[in-house]
C-alpha cells in the first residue's frame, strides 16, 4: 500500500505481483508527486524472500481470500492499485474481482465506500492464451499440479465472464484506469504479448487506457524516475489526487467558509495579513534574502531541537529591508509545507499596530491550517463567550492558553512578527510568550530596529533568544541585485559605466534599500549621462534629507500642490490604508475635485512618497516617511499636522454621514429590506473610522460639535444599521469611547451645558446601552434599529425621543423604563441564601447554603446546568483560567469538577476553615490557603496532595513568628503571590512559586501596633501593575506593589469587598449597604456608584468583557454592566498633543429602582381584544386596560391576601376563576357596566384543598372547573358540587388542556410523556388516536412546560423542557384539530414535530388565531402557522422583548384576540401592539425543524440584508 503522507522528499521500495500467473517482484523508487507528497509503503505480507505460496485454490476462493483482509489490513496481491477517498491512501488488489466483492461485501462498507480510483497494470480481464502454455508446464513439472485458478485465466472462461458481469455493476463511481503492455516478453524459444490490449481494458464507460513500453515483466519495473513509464503512472496517480481533493473542497467548502466567515467575525479580522505578504512578495527581487536564509544561525534556529532557542530576532536599521527578509522566510516555511501565521506590524495602521490585534490574527490564521485549532475556536463562539477586542491579556488567555495550546502539534509551529519596534504595546508580548509550555513546539522570529527597550524585556523574562543583525555589508548583495534589475531602465549603455553607477549608488546607499530605491526612480526621470550624474552629485545620502528635496521639487508643480496635500493627508492620517477609490471619493468630498485616474498619476504627484499595493491599497513607500512629515518644526508646505489634519478628516466623514445617500424612509413597504442600496465605496470608512478622527482632533472646534449633533439628529439609525450588518458591535461601543473622551476633554474649553453638547453626550451613552441590552437582536436584524428598538428603551432616553414617531412603529404602553437600567438582571434562589460566585470567559457559577453549584452563561444568563456540592453550603468557588475545571470549597471538602460535562474530577477533605482558593498560573495545581496558616497544594490532574506552604505573621524587627490564625487570604495565580493578613497587623505576602516569604505591608508606620483592621483584598491581574488592593475598617482603600510594599493611592470609603476585572483596569467595591461603587484601579479614581436598596453585598465577580459584573447578596445574584466604566483606550498615535487634555468627569450615580413587592404581577389572563385581569401578590385581581397598559380597576381580592397563582377566563359565559398560594380556587360571574368599569358577582365556587395547586381550567361552556394538584385532579361545577376526584400518584411533570370540538367535550392530558385523554364529565378514560401519540425516545421522564390550546382548541400544543443531562431534550409537538368535528376525527392532521426548533424555545407565549407565538431564548417573540398542511419549514420572527425583561424569573404572557401581546412587568404589565405586522421568516433545516447555517456578510458587500448570526438560509422582512 502507498501512504501520502506530508513530508518534503522519500524513498520508496515497493512489491508488485501481477496475477496473470506470470508475478515478479519488482523495486522501484518513487519521488514526491508535484504537490510536494512523496508514496511510502510497508511490505506486501505472505512473502519470503521474494517469492510467496500459492494455494491451490480456484479463483473464486483465492479472491475471498484476498478480500477478507481489506478491512482488517493494507496488504495483499495486487494487479491493480486503488486509491482511497479522505487521508489519501493507494492500495493493492487481485483484480476486479476483489474490487467487486469488496463492494458487495457488508463487510467492507466502509472501506469500499472509499474506493475511487482503481489502476490495472497488464491485467488480464478476458484471460490470457499463456495460461494454456502454463497449464502444460505445469502438467508437465514433476513438482507443481495443475492449479484451479490457471484454468481461470483461458480466454473467455465461466470465472471470467462471472467477474466481468459483476464488476459491471458497482464500477459506475470508480474511476478505471487500464495500462497495457506494448514489448512482447521473451520466453526462451519465442517472444509474445501475455496480456493482448484487448484482454487488459475492460471496455467500459469513461476508462483511461494508457500503453506502456514495456514487457509483462517490467510494467512494474522502473530504471529511475525519469522513466517514461513510472513518469506515466505517478501522472495518472496525481491526476487522481487532484480529483479527490477538487470533489473534497467542493463538499467541504461551503461548510468551511462559513466557519471561517464566523471566526473572521468573532476575532474581528476583516483585513487579512495576506494582503501585506503578498506586497511585499511582489516587490521582492528573485534571488534577494537567500543570504539570510542560508546562514547558519537561522538554519539551527528553524530546525529547531535540543536547547536551541526558539526565538530569532533579527535587528536592522530604518529601510534596511526587514519586512521584505520577514515576507521571504514566510514564503520559505510555507512552500515547505510547514504551518506558519505572520504579522507585520504598520505604526499608522490602527488595526496593525496592538498585540491585540495580532493575537487575533494569529488564532484566525493557525484556523485556516488546523481543524483542530478551527473547532476549538468555533467552540469558543458558540458558547457565547465574548473578548474584548483590545484586550491582549483576555484574548491570549481565551484563545491560545486555553484552547489553542491544548491541541495536538504533530510539527512545529512559526510565527513570524516583523516591525516588533511600530506595535504600540510590545511591553506586553513578551511576558506572554515566556510563559509558553516548552512542550509546545512553537517558533517564533521578530524582527525590529535596534531597541534597547525589547533587549531588556527580553533579559527580563529570560526569554533564550538568537539575535542577527542586518549588516550593511548583507544588504550590498540585495541592493545589487535590485540594482542591475534597474539599470536597465537608465539611459547608459556602456556595461562599464553602468557597473561605476551601481557601485556609487551602493557606496551612498550606506545599506539602505529605500534610499536606493527612491534615487534611481529620479534617476528613470533623467534622459543622459550628466543628468544621472548631476542627480548622484546633489542628492543627499541621509534619509530626512532625501525627503526634503523631495518635497521641494513636488511644490515647484504649484497645479498639484492641493491634491498632492490631500493624498498624504489621507494617507498618513487614515486609521487604516484606504483603497484608490476610496480615496477618490474621499478627495471628491475633501477637495470637490474628481480625479478619474488617481493610481496613474498618485507617485508621480507625490514624489515616489506614496505606492499602491496589488490589493489597491495607497500605502506610504516606509513608516519613515509618516515620522518625517509628521516631525515638529517641518516647515514644508506638505508638513502634514495631524490635529489639524484629523480635524479636516473629521469633518469629510461627517459629511458623507450626514448626506442624503444615508437617509432612509421611515415608511419601509414589504420586501424593502432585501434591496440593494447604492452607497459610496467611502461608507464603510466613515462609518467605521469617523470617531477615531474626532478623538484625535483638536476639541475646541464647534463646527464640529455641530455637524455630529446633526449627524445624530437625522442619518444615526442607518449608521448603527450599517455597523450591525458588517456583524462587528464593536465599532458602536469604540465609537461611544472615543466621543466621551473627546466630549470629556471638550469640557475643558467649553461649557457643556448647550443643546449639542448635550444630544452628543445622551447619544454616548444610548450607544453603549443599545448595545448591552440589543447587541444579539441588532446582530441577527439589523433593520430592526429603525422600527423595533426605539419604542423598547427608556422613555428618557434621545433615541426614543428622536424616533419614537416613526409611523406604523412597533408600540409598547404600560410598564415601560424611564432610564436605562445598569442592572441588566437579578436571579432570586427562592429561600436560599447565596454564599459564593465565581465567574469565567463563557460560564457565571453561584454557590447556594443547600450545597447546589448553578452554572449560567454569562452572555445571556440562561441556566446550564447544576452540580450537587453536597450537604453543607458552598462558600468558595474558583474557576481555572485556562479550562474548564471548577473548583468547590464548603467547611470540609473541596471537589474539583469538570464543566462541559458535569462530571468530578476529584474529591478531597479540607480539615481546617478555608480563606482563600484558587489555581496556579497554568492550572496544574489548586491551592487553598487555611486558617490554621498553611497553603495547600493538589496536582489538578489527579488530586494527589503536594508539600504544603506554612505561613506565618512575621516580625521583621526580631526575626521570629507570631502564631496567630489569619483573618484574610488572596492569591494571585498571575502573579504567583499571596497574600495573608491578619488581626491589627500587616499584610503578609509569599511568593507561592518559590514558596518564600517577600515582606509586610504596613499600612501605618512599622512599629505602629496595633494597626487598622484590615477589611478585604484583591490582586490585580494585570502583571504589568503590580498592584494589590486593600480596605480597611478605618474607612481607607489603597493600592500598593507586593514587591516594594510601597502605597500607590489611597482614598477615604467604607467597603467590606473588593474585585478586579480581568483587565486590571477597574476595582470594584461592595459595601454592608449594598451600594456598589467602581473605581479606576491605578488611581483609585472614582468612576460610578450604585446606591443601596437591599441586602449587605457578600462578593462581587467580573465576566471576561471587564464590563459586565455580578454581586451576590441574601438570596439573589444581580447582572451589572454600567455605561461609565466603558472607557477609551489608549491612543496609538502619540502625536495628538490633545490626548492629555482630558478632565477629570463627573461620577455617574444610579439610583436603585424599588418596588412595591405586594403590588408584583403574578398572574395574567386576556379578556377579549381590551383588557388583561391580572393576580397581584397581595391577593388582588385588578383590570388593566390593553391600550395604555394601565391598571383601571381592582375587581376583588382573595380574603387570605396571598399571592394569586393561576387566573382563566372563559368568554362565553364571563366565567373569571382564580387561585392563590394557599390552594383556595374562586369563581366569579364578570359583568361590564355601562359606565364601562367591570364588576365581579359574588363567588359562585368558593373551595380550597389542602394540596399546593398545579393548573387549573374552566369548561368551554364555564359549566366546570378542573382543579389539578400534586397528587389529585378534581372536577367541580361552577357551583361547587365535586363532579369527579381522579388519584394521581408518583408523577413528575405533567398538564391539562381542553381539545374539546363539536359536539364532544374532552381532555388531553400529558404527563411524563404519556399522551391521554379524558372525558370532562367525571373524568373518564377515552381512546386516543394512535397517530397523534406523543413518543419521546430519548428522554426519561421529560419536563412538560406547557400545554396550550387555541381558541376552540383548533390547535394544540405540547413543549418539553430539557431533561436533567440531556441538552438534545427540549422538545415541540403541533397538531391542527381546525377542521375535526371531534377529536378522533380523521381530519385532524399528523402530528408536526418541531424539535430542532425546541432548544430555542424558551417559553411559549400562546395562540392568536392559528398562530403559536413563542419567546426564543434570545428574546424574539415568533410564530408558527398550525393551519398548514404537514410541518411548516420556516418560523416567523417578529419583535423582541429587552433581554432585562425576561432573563430571570417566571415569565407570564398573554394575547389579545387583536394579536396583542402583554408581558407581566413588576408592578404591571408592558403591552407590545403591531408586533406581529412585523415579518421575518427563518427557514428552517428539513431534519426536525433545525436551523440552517447562513454565512455572514463581510463589510465590503454593501447589500443591507438582515442576516441572523447563528441560523438563517432565508428570509423577508415585511411590513404589513
Amino acid at each position: 500500500m502507498f501512504e501520502f503522507r506530508t513530508e518534503p522528499k522519500a524513498e520508496v521500495s515497493c512489491d508488485v505481483n501481477t496475477d496473470s500467473g506470470c508475478g515478479r517482484s519488482m523495486d522501484y523508487e518513487v519521488d514526491p508527486a508535484r504537490h510536494g507528497v512523496p508514496l511510502t509503503t510497508p511490505p506486501i505480507s505472505g512473502q519470503r524472500n521474494g517469492s510467496r505460496q500459492i494455494l491451490g485454490l480456484d479463483m473464486f476462493a483465492f479472491t475471498a481470500s484476498a478480500t477478507t483482509p481489506i478491512g482488517e489490513r493494507r496488504k495483499g496481491l495486487c494487479s491493480a492499485f486503488m486509491i482511497l477517498e479522505g487521508p489519501c491512501w493507494v492500495i493493492s488488489i487481485p483484480r476486479p474481482l476483489s474490487a467487486a466483492a469488496a463492494l458487495h461485501d457488508p463487510n467492507c462498507k466502509d472501506v469500499a465506500s472509499r474506493f475511487h480510483s482503481i489502476y490495472f497494470l497488464a491485467t488480464p480481464h478476458r484471460g490470457a492464451d499463456s495460461a494454456h502454455l502454463l497449464n502444460r508446464i505445469l502438467k508437465a513439472s514433476m513438482t507443481f499440479n495443475v492449479k484451479d485458478y490457471v484454468n481461470d485465466l483461458i480466454p473467455n472462461s465461466a470465472a471470467i465472464q462471472i467477474i466481468n458481469d459483476d464488476f459491471r455493476h458497482v464500477f459506475q463511481d470508480l474511476r478505471l484506469w487500464s495500462f497495457y503492455e506494448t514489448v512482447k516478453t521473451n520466453m526462451g524459444v519465442s517472444q509474445a504479448l501475455i496480456v493482448e490490449k484487448d484482454s487488459a481494458v475492460l471496455g467500459l464507460p469513461d476508462e483511461r487506457v494508457q500503453p506502456l513500453n514495456a514487457d509483462h515483466r517490467h510494467v512494474c519495473k522502473f530504471k529511475d524516475t525519469s522513466d517514461n513509464n513510472y513518469v506515466s503512472l505517478r501522472n495518472a496517480f496525481v491526476t487522481s489526487i487532484d480529483q479527490i481533493e477538487r470533489e473534497w473542497m467542493a463538499s467541504t467548502r461551503d461548510t468551511f467558509q462559513d466557519t471561517m466567515k464566523t471566526l473572521a467575525g468573532h476575532l474581528g479580522q476583516n483585513d487579512m495579513p495576506d494582503n501585506d505578504l503578498a506586497d511585499l512578495l511582489d516587490r521582492q527581487m528573485e534571488g534577494t534574502c537567500e543570504w539570510f536564509t542560508n546562514d547558519a544561525e537561522y538554519k539551527r534556529w528553524r530546525a529547531g531541537g535540543g536547547e536551541v532557542p526558539k526565538l530569532f530576532w533579527l535587528i536592522g536599521k530604518p529601510a534596511t529591508g526587514k519586512s521584505t527578509l520577514a515576507a521571504h522566510v514566510v514564503k520559505q516555511i510555507s512552500d515547505s509545507n510547514l504551518e506558519c501565521s505572520y504579522f507585520f506590524f504598520r505604526h499608522g495602521d490602527r488595526s496593525k499596530s496592538s498585540v491585540a490585534y495580532m493575537l487575533r490574527s494569529f488564532a484566525y490564521q493557525m484556523a485556516l491550517t488546523n481543524p483542530q485549532i478551527r473547532a476549538e475556536l468555533l467552540s469558543m463562539h458558540e458558547s457565547g463567550l465574548t473578548i474584548d477586542a483590545d484586550d491582549e491579556r483576555t484574548i491570549w488567555r481565551s484563545a491560545f492558553v486555553s484552547r489553542i495550546f491544548r491541541t495536538d502539534f504533530h510539527q512545529p509551529y512559526y510565527w513570524i512578527v516583523d516591525a516588533l519596534d511600530e506595535c504600540s504595546n510590545f511591553n506586553c508580548l513578551l511576558p506572554m510568550l515566556a510563559k509558553i509550555d516548552r512542550t509546545i513546539p512553537l517558533r517564533l522570529l521578530v524582527t525590529s530596529r535596534p531597541s534597547s527597550l525589547i533587549q531588556t524585556l527580553l533579559l527580563q523574562e529570560r526569554l533564550p533568544t538568537l539575535t542577527k543583525e542586518v549588516t550593511i555589508e548583507s544588504s550590498y548583495a540585495d541592493i545589487r541585485t535590485v540594482l542591475e534589475a534597474n539599470t536597465r531602465f537608465l539611459p547608459i549603455d556602456d556595461p562599464v559605466a553602468c557597473n561605476k553607477l551601481i557601485v556609487r549608488i551602493l557606496e551612498q546607499s550606506k545599506g539602505c534599500f529605500l534610499w536606493a530605491s527612491l534615487v534611481v526612480k529620479e534617476l528613470e526621470t533623467t534622459h543622459s549621462e550628466q543628468q544621472i550624474q548631476e542627480v548622484l552629485d546633489s542628492v543627499p545620502s541621509e534619509m530626512d534629507h532625501l525627503y526634503t528635496r523631495i518635497l521641494q521639487n513636488m511644490a515647484m508643480v504649484s497645479r498639484n500642490k492641493r491634491l498632492a496635500q490631500a493624498i498624504l493627508r489621507w494617507t498618513v492620517c487614515a486609521v487604516r490604508p484606504l483603497t484608490v477609490e476610496e480615496l477618490k471619493e474621499a478627495i471628491r468630498l475633501d477637495l470637490g475635485e474628481v480625479v478619474p485616474r488617481l493610481e496613474r498619476t498618485v507617485e508621480s504627484v507625490c514624489g515616489h512618497l506614496i505606492h499602491i499595493d496589488r490589493n489597491a491599497r495607497v500605502q506610504l513607500v516606509h513608516e519613515t516617511v509618516r515620522a518625517f512629515l509628521t516631525m515638529d518644526g517641518l516647515t514644508s508646505d506638505f508638513a502634514v499636522k495631524r490635529v489639524q489634519e484629523h480635524s479636516r478628516l473629521t469633518e469629510v466623514c461627517l459629511q458623507y454621514l450626514c448626506s442624503d445617500e444615508l437617509k432612509s424612509s421611515r415608511f419601509r413597504r414589504r420586501g424593502s429590506a432585501t434591496r440593494v442600496a447604492r452607497r459610496s465605496v467611502f461608507a464603510e470608512y466613515a462609518a467605521v473610522f469617523f470617531s477615531e478622527h474626532i478623538v484625535r482632533s483638536s476639541s475646541s472646534n464647534d463646527g464640529q460639535v455641530a455637524a455630529l449633533a446633526t449627524f445624530f439628529a437625522t442619518n444615526v439609525l442607518t449608521w448603527i444599521e450599517m455597523v450591525a450588518q458588517g456583524k462587528n458591535l464593536y465599532f458602536l461601543t469604540q465609537t461611544a469611547k472615543n466621543l466621551k473622551a473627546y466630549m470629556e476633554r471638550r469640557a475643558k474649553y467649553q461649557s457643556p451645558l448647550g443643546h449639542e453638547v448635550r444630544v452628543i453626550n445622551a447619544w454616548v451613552n444610548d450607544l453603549i446601552h443599545v448595545v448591552t441590552a440589543f447587541g444579539r437582536s441588532l446582530l441577527s436584524s439589523p433593520i430592526s434599529i429603525h422600527f423595533l428598538i426605539p419604542p423598547v428603551c427608556p422613555r428618557n432616553s434621545i433615541i426614543y425621543q428622536q424616533f419614537r414617531e416613526y409611523p406604523r412603529c412597533l408600540e409598547i404602553v404600560g410598564q415601560a423604563e424611564l432610564e436605562w437600567d445598569d442592572r441588566l438582571s437579578c436571579i432570586t434562589f427562592g429561600e436560599c441564601k447565596v454564599l459564593a460566585i465565581a465567574c469565567r470567559d463563557s460560564r457565571f457559577a453561584v454557590g447556594l447554603s443547600t450545597g447546589n453549584i448553578v452554572l449560567y452563561h454569562t452572555s445571556t444568563c440562561q441556566e446550564a446546568g447544576v452540580l450537587v456540592h453536597g450537604k453543607e453550603a458552598v462558600r468558595a468557588l474558583e474557576f481555572a483560567s485556562t479550562n474548564a475545571v471548577l473548583a468547590s470549597a464548603g467547611r470540609q471538602t473541596i471537589i474539583l469538577w469538570d464543566t462541559s460535562t458535569g462530571n468530578r474530577l476529584w474529591t478531597t477533605a479540607l480539615p481546617h476553615r478555608l480563606l482563600a482558593l484558587g489555581f496556579n498560573e497554568d492550572d496544574t495545581i489548586l491551592m487553598a490557603t487555611t486558617i490554621a496558616n498553611y497553603t495547600a497544594f493538589w496536582a489538578v490532574e489527579d488530586g494527589q496532595q503536594l508539600k504544603q506552604l506554612p505561613v506565618s505573621d512575621v516580625d521583621e524587627d526580631a526575626g521570629g513568628n507570631y502564631q496567630r490564625p489569619p483573618t484574610h487570604a488572596q492569591m494571585s495565580g498571575e502573579l504567583s503571590l499571596l497574600a495573608v493578613g491578619y488581626r491589627q497587623r500587616p499584610i503578609n505576602l509569599w511568593d507561592l512559586e518559590d514558596r518564600a516569604f517577600i515582606g509586610q505591608f504596613h499600612k501605618s508606620a512599622p512599629d505602629v501596633y496595633p494597626g487598622p483592621l484590615l477589611v478585604a483584598m484583591a490582586f490585580n491581574p494585570n502583571p504589568d501593575m503590580n498592584l494589590v488592593a486593600a480596605c480597611y475598617a478605618d474607612g481607607d482603600l489603597l493600592t500598593f506593589d507586593p514587591w516594594t510594599q510601597r502605597r500607590h493611592a489611597i482614598t477615604e470609603t467604607t467597603v467590606q469587598v473588593l474585585a478586579a476585572s480581568p483587565d486590571g483596569a477597574t476595582l470594584a467595591t461592595g459595601d454592608g449597604s449594598g451600594t456598589i461603587q467602581v473605581y479606576d484601579f491605578e488611581t483609585l479614581r472614582l468612576l460610578y456608584r450604585s446606591t443601596a436598596y437591599d441586602f449587605d453585598i457578600r462578593a462581587i465577580a467580573f465576566a471576561s468583557n471587564n464590563t459586565r459584573f455580578f454581586d451576590i447578596r441574601g438570596d439573589h445574584c444581580n447582572v451589572w454592566e454600567p455605561s461609565a466604566i466603558v472607557r477609551q483606550t489608549d491612543i496609538a498615535d502619540e502625536s495628538s498633543e490633545y490626548c492629555s487634555e482630558g478632565v477629570l468627569p463627573d461620577v455617574e450615580t444610579s439610583e436603585a429602582t424599588s418596588w412595591d413587592n405586594s403590588q408584583l404581577v403574578t398572574a395574567m389572563v386576556a379578556v377579549g381584544g381590551d383588557i388583561f385581569i391580572c393576580g397581584k401578590e397581595n391577593g388582588a385581581l385588578t383590570v388593566h386596560d390593553s391600550k395604555t397598559g394601565k391598571q383601571t380597576q381592582e375587581l376583588y381580592s382573595h380574603e387570605t391576601s396571598t399571592a394569586i397563582v393561576f387566573v382563566e377566563w372563559e368568554a362565553r359565559e364571563s366565567i373569571l376563576a382564580s387561585t392563590d398560594r394557599s390552594s383556595r380556587i374562586q369563581v366569579r360571574r364578570i359583568e361590564r357596566n355601562p359606565s364601562g368599569s367591570w364588576t365581579a358577582t359574588p363567588p359562585l365556587l368558593d373551595q380550597c384543598i389542602d394540596q399546593a395547586v398545579r393548573q387549573i381550567l374552566l369548561h368551554p361552556g364555564g359549566k366546570m372547573i378542573l382543579v389539578s394538584a400534586l397528587s389529585a385532579d378534581y372536577v367541580w361545577d361552577i357551583h361547587g358540587l365535586q363532579q369527579a376526584h381522579r388519584i394521581a400518584d408518583r408523577r413528575h411533570s405533567w398538564r391539562w388542556t381542553d381539545c374539546s370540538s363539536g359536539s364532544s367535550s374532552k381532555l388531553l392530558y400529558i404527563a411524563d410523556g404519556e399522551t391521554k385523554c379524558f372525558e370532562w364529565q367525571g373524568l373518564a378514560g377515552c381512546t386516543f388516536p394512535e397517530s397523534l401519540r406523543i413518543t419521546l425516545r430519548d428522554c426519561e421522564y421529560p419536563a412538560i412546560a406547557s400545554l396550550t390550546a387555541a381558541s376552540a382548541a383548533s390547535a394544540i400544543c405540547a413543549h418539553f423542557r430539557k431533561a436533567p443531562g440531556n441538552q438534545s431534550g427540549a422538545r415541540l409537538r403541533l397538531w391542527s384539530l381546525a377542521s375535526a368535528r371531534d377529536f378522533h376525527d380523521q381530519s385532524v392532521k399528523d402530528l408536526a414535530n418541531y424539535d430542532g426548533i425546541a432548544r430555542d424555545v424558551k417559553v411559549v407565549v400562546g395562540f392568536h388565531k392559528m398562530l403559536l407565538l413563542f419567546l426564543d431564548q434570545s428574546g424574539w417573540v415568533c410564530s408558527l402557522n398550525a393551519d398548514v398542511k404537514g410541518q411548516e419549514k420556516a418560523y416567523t420572527r417578529h419583535f423582541f422583548i429587552p433581554y432585562s425583561w425576561h432573563c430571570s424569573g417566571e415569565l407570564i404572557f398573554a394575547v389579545t384576540t387583536k394579536g396583542s401581546v402583554a408581558l407581566a412587568r413588576k408592578e404591571g404589565i408592558a403591552v407590545f401592539h403591531r408586533g406581529l405586522d412585523f415579518e421575518e421568516r427563518i427557514v428552517t433545516d428539513d431534519e426536525e425543524g433545525s436551523r440552517a447555517p447562513q454565512p455572514e456578510p463581510h463589510w465590503h458587500s454593501p447589500v443591507l440584508e438582515n442576516h441572523v448570526d447563528s441560523p438563517i438560509t432565508a428570509h423577508r422582512w415585511d411590513r404589513k
